[in-house]
């Protein structure tokens, strides 16, 4: 089989990518924005925007990419079998880990922690239960990580490499969720500009991070980003006080700062080998 091979143009490159996902995003959240539409709209409207990144890679891949591409680009969206045993429990345990860990330490300062019956209220049909599984699993990691993941990160890790290439990806998921604060409803407007938007500023630099360690583990799986990203959004604590912020990104920071170490001493660690 051929190599995996996207023909490199301005459109599929790296800043092509980015505005093709900001584009489509953008231009369906700021409808939502300009024209007043039916409450029963605004949710179809709210996922059908964040698939800008993932309509953008499929597009790109399909488009520019060979057959051994392609096949790379789907067997890595559905294959369970790249990702080893201990990574699944990896992907599985870390956000649920930080949350606890995070309303632990929180305890301490006041802090409690919600039920967690209470992250489910409200499923009391087959129905219900179906609605959420699917709003979950669509907005944000399927409609995203083909496209963070699954087709961006690569090409950053080699111009910059995955220290410099985890932030830059992080800064971009912080600019193309800029919109969702100006829409009422949306988690992210509910946060404001106070300190909440930095703390969750930080902690998708963080999550960036983890997820680029995760990835570069499992054999490039779109697949383990994909529930990553599901286990972030379900673990995510909300309506936390400035000190439970705090303490969460001091936690997410320490992590941060073990990944970035752990790589900087694999690096030394070829560079001794090449000198020997």
């Amino acid at each position: 089989m051929n190599k995996p091979t996207i023909q490199q143009t301005g459109l599929s490159g790296t800043w092509g990518f980015f505005i093709l996902s900001f584009i489509f995003s953008w231009l369906v959240w700021g409808a939502m924005l300009a024209f007043p539409l039916p409450g029963n709209l605004m949710l179809p409207l709210l996922i059908l925007g964040a698939f800008g990144p993932t309509f953008a890679a499929i597009y790109l891949v399909q488009r520019y990419g060979n057959s051994a591409a392609k096949h790379d680009f789907w067997s890595r969206v559905f294959s369970v079998k790249r990702v080893p045993i201990l990574w699944w429990l990896v992907i599985l345990l870390i956000m649920p880990a930080i949350y606890f860990l995070g309303y632990y330490i929180y305890s301490f300062f006041g802090g409690v922690q919600p039920p967690v019956a209470s992250l489910f209220s409200g499923l009391d049909s087959a129905s219900a239960i179906l609605l959420f599984a699917f709003v979950m699993l669509m907005a944000g990691p399927v409609s995203e990580e083909l496209g963070w993941r699954g087709y961006v990160l690569d090409p950053l890790q080699q111009k910059y490499g995955a220290i410099a290439g985890s932030f830059i990806l992080g800064v971009f998921w912080i600019l193309w969720h800029l919109p969702l604060f100006f829409i009422e409803g949306t988690s992210q407007h509910a946060k404001g500009f106070g300190y909440q938007f930095w703390s969750w500023s930080f902690q998708l630099i963080a999550l960036s991070f983890i997820f680029t360690w995760v990835y570069n583990n499992t054999n490039r799986s779109i697949l383990g980003a994909i529930i990553l990203h599901l286990l972030a959004n379900m673990a995510y604590p909300t309506n936390l006080e400035p000190t439970g912020e705090l303490i969460f990104t001091l936690i997410r920071l320490a992590i941060v700062v073990s990944i970035v170490l752990a790589w900087k001493r694999r690096v030394n660690v070829k560079e001794e080998l090449t000198l020997a």
